[in-house]
């Protein structure tokens, strides 16, 4: 009997030591005076957010965030910090509490509409309130889109066309037109039909569905508009539920087109300054320069000395946290030909800018075992993964240090 409890207690030992929690965002409320309410929403915040210094993210806004959060949040880690076609970007997910509520809010106000809404005070809330709460507390840049689904897309299109300027994007997907006897178009009619212009950009889509009123919407759209502020794609292949991936990876691609470096490397650093001005100009911002660009204009200006300390005296300039990405990937190069000092000397400029770095930490503790300092690489290569811990890193990127620390002898 006492081998059997001692069994049963090592088991559930071991089984706790390895099992943790693995969690994609945080949850976040606050109170707010205009819904006199508790509002809720989760928040998904990239890679680099708490490795980066001095670094601001664009914030995509979407309704019914307790359905969609997890796939959207997902969607935006690998399209923003693995594949790089769109920035890295802060996700906030608000709160539908519950199918009545949710679609009170997403509906407006329109007279002789029986199941009418609130969705202005909604908007009130999230511009009044939201919004400079997720500016004060998180490092959110000016840049922002507003997504929603179906009677979320209803909310989109409400809040495009009453309120242009609170977003720099709406993305509509899939939006439920029908509602109301297509109550949508008296509203578009006192809006865009009456000025024939607006400042806000909207992306529609539909999937292979019929009835959502999405066409006959579009076709009052005065052209002016429809030309130049409406973008509308269908997904014939996809279903009403299905469809939101697809249109966020459609409309979000055409958002961030002029940031995407195309080439994917820069030939010069005037080629990056020029780029990066642009990408400054159309989203006030450059955001973050993506790894693999820095990566890939290193190995193609790797047997030019002189272009490379321009494209860093660039990147000091334009983003310091793109200098430290590429002082580390050069560090790294500079292990297999032996330049173990110049490879140092590049991690130390690194680590003045960003102390707190676990890459270059990684990278110094490789240089060290290289030069025979076992003491100083097994000293580097925690206080990288002391860091890595402490900015909640994904558990690739621990993966990356525990691989190095492994590799060091032990005394």
């Amino acid at each position: 009997m006492k081998q059997f409890y001692l069994y049963f207690l090592l088991f559930f030992v071991f089984q706790s030591g390895i099992s943790q929690d693995i969690s994609i965002g945080k949850r976040d409320a606050m109170y707010s005076e205009i819904l006199q309410q508790n509002r809720e929403f989760s928040i998904y915040l990239p890679p680099s957010y708490n490795t980066a210094i001095n670094q601001k993210y664009p914030v995509l806004y979407i309704l019914d965030g307790d359905y969609n959060f997890q796939y959207v949040a997902g969607f935006l880690e690998l399209q923003g910090a693995i594949s790089e076609v769109v920035p890295e970007m802060i996700l906030v997910a608000i709160s539908g509490k519950g199918t009545t509520e949710y679609r009170k809010n997403c509906k407006p106000n329109v007279a002789g509409v029986e199941d009418s809404g609130n969705a202005e005070e909604m908007t009130s809330f999230i511009a009044k309130e939201l919004i400079p709460y997720i500016n004060k507390n998180y490092k959110a840049s000016d840049y922002k889109i507003l997504g929603g689904h179906s009677a979320g897309g209803i909310f989109i299109v409400n809040t495009a066309l009453n309120h242009p300027n609170l977003f720099n994007n709406y993305i509509a997907i899939s939006p439920a037109l029908y509602w109301g006897n297509n109550a949508m178009e008296v509203i578009m009619k006192n809006t865009w039909g009456a000025t024939e212009s607006t400042t806000a950009n909207v992306y529609f889509s539909l999937a292979n569905e019929k009835g959502m009123g999405v066409a006959r919407f579009l076709k009052k759209v005065p052209k002016k508009i429809m030309d130049k502020n409406v973008k509308f794609q269908e997904f014939p292949d996809e279903n009403h539920n299905s469809v939101g991936l697809l249109t966020y990876k459609w409309a979000l691609s055409a958002i961030f087109e002029k940031w995407f470096v195309e080439k994917e490397y820069f030939a010069s650093a005037v080629e990056m300054k020029n780029h990066y001005a642009e990408v400054q100009s159309l989203y006030g911002s450059i955001f973050n320069i993506p790894y693999t660009v820095i990566g890939n204009t290193h190995y193609m200006l790797q047997k030019d000395e002189m272009k490379l300390k321009e494209v860093q005296a660039a990147l000091k300039e334009l983003n310091p946290n793109g200098l430290v990405l590429f002082n580390t990937y050069r560090a790294g190069k500079l292990i297999a030909e032996k330049k173990y000092d110049e490879a140092e000397s590049l991690l130390n400029e690194a680590l003045t800018i960003n102390p707190n770095n676990f890459d270059s930490y990684n990278v110094l503790a490789k240089v060290k075992l290289a030069k025979g300092d076992t003491e100083g690489a097994s000293t580097a290569i925690k206080k990288g993964l002391d860091f890595a811990k402490q900015q909640e890193a994904r558990q690739w990127q621990i993966n990356e240090l525990q691989e190095t620390r492994d590799g060091i002898p032990k005394k």
